[in-house]
């Protein structure tokens, strides 16, 4: 009986695994996507139409439980999808201080951060899986930022406090996602999400609504790819993935943009690139065949 249950767990955490790995390979797939198509849109004007795409998608997935949500499902999707809005800003304002290629380090320091803060709280010292692999992912990002320097100004702590966001959304989620239902919990932080943004396009972008008819057909991509369906993946393997786990999974986002702008944007890939990728995928097997 007792192995029985086991195989059950080890499923669901393989099942949760492959949940997260699709969420960045569809991350990665929609930053190119953004890149290559929709430049021109405003911050806010992207934001606002992604996640209101992606939270009529999961509306339309099961109509019937959204409207089945209470205070507690109100109360915890707008605390999470608050925290990822902000953890969404302050990238964008942190890009106007500093290089993309730091920003795209400093930004997943969470993979740092989210086992710091667990053995605070656990009271524990983390695993030497969970060690190494930390280790290799942070070697392997920083190779392929491309960084040069070490000096820190005022874009690199505002994406410093990024990451610090995210890591409170990932153990948050963690914590308060369990007991609630994947779709209320995934509609609720979109349209959150798209609520604030709304607000920023009313506050300090002018609205414009023919660029979002320019750039539809992608923004419907990367609102159901990148953000409907990720959220909803996201939401439901955080229900029985570590923390931990998930950080260093979420590192595959970086790799497959990396990847996927050689393939569609024909940008080069240095050797040091390379040797990164090889670093975080070796991070990744660690992360998921030691069950961290």
């Amino acid at each position: 009986m007792e192995r029985l249950e086991q195989n059950k767990t080890d499923q669901k955490l393989a099942l949760a695994y492959m949940e997260l790995i699709i969420t960045a390979f569809f991350w990665g797939l929609a930053t190119v996507l953004m890149k290559k198509h929709i430049d021109e849109i405003p911050t806010f004007h992207l934001l606002a139409s992604r996640f209101l795409v992606g939270a009529l998608v999961v509306f339309l997935l099961a109509p019937k439980k959204i409207f089945t949500i209470d205070k507690k499902d109100l109360k915890v999707g707008t605390i999470l999808g608050t925290l990822n809005f902000v953890t969404y800003a302050l990238i964008v304002l942190g890009l106007n201080y500093t290089s993309a290629s730091k920003t795209g380090f400093l930004a997943s320091l969470s993979v740092l951060f989210v086992p710091i803060v667990q053995s605070i709280i656990n009271k524990s010292k983390p695993s030497k899986w969970t060690i190494i692999s930390i280790f290799l992912s942070l070697l392997g990002l920083y190779l392929i930022s491309g960084i040069n320097g070490t000096s820190l100004n005022k874009g690199d702590l505002l994406i410093i406090l990024c990451a610090c966001c995210s890591t409170a959304y990932i153990l948050l989620l963690s914590k308060l996602g369990k007991e609630i239902d994947d779709y209320r919990l995934s509609f609720l932080q979109m349209f959150t999400i798209f609520i604030l943004s709304f607000i920023m396009v009313l506050c300090f972008e002018d609205l414009n609504l023919q660029v979002i008819r320019n750039s539809s057909s992608v923004l419907l991509l990367v609102g159901i790819l990148g953000t409907g369906l990720t959220t909803f993946l996201q939401t439901k393997a955080q229900k029985v993935a570590s923390p931990e786990s998930v950080g260093i999974i979420f590192l595959g986002e970086p790799l497959t943009t990396l990847f996927l702008a050689y393939v569609i944007l024909n940008e080069t890939i240095l050797l040091k690139g390379l040797i990164g990728s090889g670093f975080i995928t070796i991070a990744l097997i660690i992360a998921i065949l030691k069950k961290i």
